[in-house]
C-alpha cells in the first residue's frame, strides 16, 4: 500500500507542476494572443506565488488536524475547476487571477505529500520517498514538456490546460477510493494523541524551533533553490528559444531531457543520503554535507553556462545545475520535520512556502532585467542566471556550517511491521 500512495503522490505532484508550468511552456502562445509585455510576462510568473506562502501553510496545518486524504482530494477538485475555467480567460486581470487563485490552492501539496510519505516510510527510505515526490514536480515541469506543446500547438494553450483539470479529477477518484489515510489502524491512535499534543504546543516554544539555525538556513537554502525553481517553470523555455536559438520543437525535448537527467541526479543524491543515513546516522554527514556540496557544485555549473552559451552545453549544464541543486527539496523535509514531529505537516509549509516566497520575486526581477537589457536580451538573462547561482552557493555554504539537526529524536513510525525511531531502530510491533 504504501508503495502505491507514493505512486499517487509522485501522480500528484506530476499533475502540481505541470499546472504551474504551462504557463511558461505557452508563454510565446500567451503573450501574442493577450498582448503581453516581458514586464507583464514576469507579473503573471510572480502573481501565482502572491499568497502562496500564506495559504501552504494554513493548508498543511489543516491537513495535520483533518487528515491528507481529504485535504488533498479537496485541493485537487479545485485544480480541475480552476484549469477548466482557464477556457473564460480573454484579457490579463483575469490571467493573474486565475494565477494567484491557484497559486492559493496547489501551495498546500508539497508540504503535505511530503508529510504524507513520511508517515508510511522508516527514516532510512524518507530521502528516497521524498525524492520520488519532488520527481514528480520535474516530471511535470519539464519531461511532459513536449507532450504539452503538443497539446498547446494542436488544440491551443486554453484546451491543453483543461486536459490537465481531467487529470485532476481522475487522480481525486484514485486516491480517495484506493488508499488509507495512515499504514495500520494502531497509527489513528498515534494521531489522537497528536492532537493533544498541537493544542498544548506554545507559540514561544514553536518560533524558538523556527528561529534555530538549522531550521533557519534550512530554509534560506530551500528559498534559493526555490528561485531555480521558478526559472526553470517561468523561463527556461523562453530562454531556449530566445538565446539559445531553439526551435519550439527542440525546446519541448530539451526541457525534458534536462527534467529526466535531474531526476536521476537528484534521486541519486537523495539514495546517497539515505545509503550514508543508514550506515552512519549521522545528519550532518549524510544530509547536510551531501546535500550542501551538491548544490555549490550545481551553483558553479549553472553559472557556467553565462559564459560558454554553446547549446549542447547549456542543456548539460542547466541538467546539472537542476539536478544538484534540488538536493534540497527531498532531504530538507525531513530535516524540518526531525525538528519538531508532531507539526510535520506544518513544519514542512513553513520551509516549502518561505522558499515559495522566491517565486514572487524571482519572475519579476527576471522580467525587469530582461526588460532593462533592452535589445541585448542575453545580458538581462545572464544576469538573471548569475544571481541565482550566486545565491545559491551562498546560502548552501551557510547550511554547511550552522545546521546541525537534532539526531536523537525519538520519534516512532511504522513499516514493515515494526515502529521504526529515526535512528533507523526498530522494535516489534502490530504486523500491517
Amino acid at each position: 500500500m504504501r508503495w502505491f500512495v507514493l505512486l499517487l503522490l509522485f501522480l500528484g505532484a506530476v499533475i502540481n507542476f505541470a499546472d504551474k508550468s504551462i504557463v511558461g511552456l505557452a508563454a510565446v502562445a500567451i503573450m501574442k494572443d493577450l498582448n503581453l509585455s516581458y514586464t507583464a510576462w514576469g507579473l503573471v510568473g510572480s502573481s501565482y506565488y502572491w499568497l502562496y506562502p500564506v495559504t501552504g501553510i494554513f493548508g498543511a496545518a489543516l491537513a495535520d488536524r483533518l487528515g491528507a486524504k481529504k485535504i488533498l482530494g479537496f485541493l485537487m477538485l479545485t485544480w480541475a475547476v480552476l484549469q477548466f475555467g482557464v477556457l473564460a480567460i480573454t484579457a490579463l486581470p483575469l490571467l493573474i487571477v486565475y494565477r494567484v487563485l491557484l497559486g492559493v490552492f496547489e501551495a498546500p501539496f508539497s508540504p503535505v505529500a511530503y508529510s504524507h510519505a513520511n508517515k508510511w516510510f522508516p527514516p532510512k527510505l524518507r530521502g528516497f520517498a521524498n525524492s520520488v515526490v519532488v520527481s514528480g514536480g520535474t516530471v511535470g515541469a519539464m519531461v511532459v514538456a513536449p507532450i504539452l506543446v503538443a497539446l498547446i500547438a494542436t488544440l491551443g494553450w486554453k484546451v491543453a490546460f483543461a486536459c490537465l483539470g481531467a487529470a485532476s479529477i481522475v487522480w481525486f477518484f484514485l486516491f480517495q477510493f484506493f488508499t488509507k489515510e495512515n499504514p495500520v489502524e494502531m497509527y489513528k491512535e498515534k494521531q489522537k494523541e497528536k492532537k493533544v499534543k498541537l493544542e498544548k504546543l506554545k507559540l514561544k516554544d514553536f518560533l524558538k524551533v523556527l528561529g534555530s539555525p538549522t531550521a533557519l538556513f534550512t530554509t534560506f537554502c530551500y528559498f534559493s533553490a526555490y528561485f531555480l525553481v521558478v526559472w526553470f517553470a517561468v523561463w527556461l523555455p523562453i530562454y531556449l528559444v530566445e538565446v539559445v536559438q531553439l526551435s519550439a520543437a527542440q525546446m519541448g525535448y530539451s526541457v525534458a531531457i534536462i527534467g529526466v537527467a535531474s531526476i536521476l541526479i537528484y534521486v541519486g543524491v537523495s539514495m546517497l543520503s539515505d545509503h550514508l543515513f543508514k550506515k552512519s546516522q549521522n545528519w550532518r554527514q549524510s544530509r547536510v554535507y551531501v546535500v550542501a556540496g551538491a548544490m555549490i557544485i550545481g551553483a558553479i555549473v549553472m553559472a557556467s553556462s553565462t559564459v560558454f552559451q554553446n547549446p549542447i552545453w547549456v542543456v548539460v549544464a542547466m541538467c546539472l545545475a537542476k539536478g544538484l541543486t534540488y538536493a534540497i527539496l527531498p532531504i530538507g523535509p525531513t530535516i524540518m520535520i526531525n525538528e519538531l514531529p508532531e507539526r510535520g505537516g506544518l513544519m514542512t509549509s513553513i520551509l516549502t512556502s518561505s522558499g515559495n516566497l522566491a517565486g514572487i520575486v524571482g519572475p519579476l526581477l527576471t522580467g525587469s532585467l530582461i526588460a532593462l537589457a533592452g535589445a541585448n536580451k542575453i545580458a538581462g538573462y545572464n544576469l538573471s542566471i548569475l544571481f541565482m547561482a550566486g545565491l545559491v552557493l551562498v546560502f548552501s555554504i551557510l547550511f554547511a556550517i550552522f545546521v546541525k539537526p537534532i539526531s536523537a529524536k525519538k520519534n516512532e513510525d511504522v513499516s514493515n511491521g515494526k515502529v521504526v525511531g529515526d535512528e533507523g531502530q526498530g522494535n516489534d510491533s502490530v504486523l500491517v
